[in-house]
């Protein structure tokens, strides 16, 4: 089972590997494997001309020696004596020696190795040696050989040379097979180098998001530079489409915005007249019906103000335009937005713990307006009886003011979490007590003026399990930390 597995990881690294590697890869594998062949061939062929070479040198050296003998002894059984054949025989390169096929007798050279007894003519390998048997030429009118000249040569030197020819072959083998790898790398780099580029620009767009990026001219007319035609095109028709898109939720937003402000004079008037029938009808007991219609009136005109307000703030936050750069103190924005809301919250808890210091450069009304929502939201999907705590602090670090709401009510869902900042969300949870009321723009407007102001907005769980909502935003500088009110506690 480890070797199937083992088989099947080394099958799956040629697809990690990069294009450049798996092309040397290819290459130098080819080239090693015909240069095996190749080395083989050529390897068999040197060594069988080396062992016949040394063969025929073998003999050479035997018939010469023979030539010797005979023409400085008497070959006849009288005259041949042992001390004419050894003074002969001492004078060869190699061992040597005279096998008499008349009684078998041989006669070597004193501590001249063995090179065994006769068997045939020809060479044959003894030992460590090559040996080469001829004989001996028969007297006048006899047909036998006299006997029999063996001549050894050592076959270390051509051993040597064998071996040398082997690791010629190897070290040639595995010498070109290298350079064909370096060439493959070199070469596939230089011919990937389009691609990197093509790589490279991609992931420049993905980073900035910006298709009005034109990638370089392809040098080549090959695949490549179809590609980058192709991609070229492809970012050009990105980025007119981008150029529209962007226009038209340009022309949206400055839509909604000059509506928003538009819609701001007509409501203001009809809120008003409203309010003074309101008044008027107070004292008309008998016009009980229109008093409530009046009423229901009111109610739509406020909620439709507070609507249209929160679309301005959005719509201001959608458009980049600047915000308001004013220094405030964000402990007494907290305390003034929880005055506001108190009388609206009388079944809930509401304690302020707010440190002063916590300078804030930015829109005084915005982050007003952050303080309520908050606790507005809290206010709304908490059941009567809750404690909702507002706390104002300056980070550990002393860089940013944080803003905290917090309550001891059900909490958010998990599954709401994701979007709860989104526009028109709305979370009817089992502690919501008015979930109707809502625009659902009011995360959405904190999280925008938190975004405003350099700041975020997070969600989380409050240390009594409920939801704690946190907007960190910047202090104004390293000496804004005098205070123009005296320090809040607890409320």
């Amino acid at each position: 089972m480890n070797t199937l597995n083992s088989l099947r990881l080394w099958r799956g690294w040629p697809s990690r590997w990069p294009i450049r590697w798996k092309l040397a890869a290819v290459s130098s594998g080819l080239t090693f494997v015909i240069l095996v062949a190749f080395g083989l061939a050529v390897g068999q062929f040197t060594t069988q001309q080396l062992r016949d070479n040394y063969e025929a040198e073998t003999a050479a050296a035997a018939l010469a020696l023979k030539q010797t003998v005979q023409e400085r002894v008497r070959l006849t059984p009288g005259y041949l004596t042992e001390d004419d054949l050894l003074e002969v025989l001492a004078q060869a390169n190699g061992p040597a020696a005279i096998t008499l096929l008349a009684n078998g007798q041989t006669i070597p050279i004193e501590k001249s190795p063995v090179l065994g007894p006769f068997r045939s003519f020809g060479v044959r390998t003894f030992g460590d040696f090559q040996v080469a048997a001829v004989g001996l030429d028969p007297p006048e009118g006899q047909t036998i050989p006299l006997g029999v000249l063996q001549y050894g040569r050592r076959t270390d030197r051509l051993d040597r040379s064998i071996g040398r020819v082997w690791i010629s072959v190897l070290a040639g083998t595995l010498g070109a097979t290298f350079l064909a790898a370096l060439a493959g790398v070199v070469l596939s780099a230089r011919a990937m180098r389009p691609v990197s580029s093509l790589t490279s620009a991609a992931r420049e767009i993905a980073r900035t998001r910006d298709p009005s990026v034109t990638l370089g001219d392809p040098v080549a007319d090959d695949e490549v530079a179809e590609l980058t035609r192709t991609l070229n095109g492809m970012l050009h028709e990105l980025s007119l489409a981008r150029s529209e898109r962007e226009k038209s939720l340009s022309r949206q937003r400055e839509f909604i915005a000059d509506a928003s402000h538009e819609l701001r004079t007509p409501l203001t008037s009809v809120l008003a007249n409203l309010e003074l029938l309101d008044s008027n009808l107070s004292r008309s007991p008998s016009l009980e019906l229109e008093k409530e219609s009046v009423e229901s009136a009111l109610r739509s005109s406020r909620r439709m103000r507070r609507l249209v307000a929160d679309l301005q703030i959005l719509a201001r936050a959608d458009s980049g335009r600047n915000v308001v750069q004013d220094l405030c103190e964000l402990s007494v924005i907290a305390r003034n937005a929880v005055e506001e809301v108190r009388p609206l919250a009388a079944d809930h808890t509401i304690q302020l713990d707010a440190d002063a210091g916590a300078w804030v450069k930015g829109d005084p009304d915005d982050l007003h307006r952050v303080v309520v929502n908050l606790v507005d939201n809290a206010v709304r999907h908490t059941p009567d009886g809750s404690t909702i705590k507002v706390g104002v602090a300056r980070s550990g670090e002393g860089r940013t003011a944080v803003l905290t709401v917090s309550d001891d009510g059900p909490g958010i869902p998990d599954e709401v979490r994701p979007q709860i900042f989104d526009r028109f969300v709305r979370n009817a949870g089992p502690g919501d007590r008015s979930a109707s009321n809502g625009t659902g723009l009011g995360l959405a407007i904190v999280q925008a003026v938190a975004n405003e102001h350099e700041g975020t907005a997070s969600v989380g769980d409050s240390e009594q399990g409920g939801a704690l909502f946190t907007v960190e935003l910047p202090l104004a500088s390293e000496n804004a930390n005098e205070t123009v009110s005296p320090p809040l506690g607890p409320i």
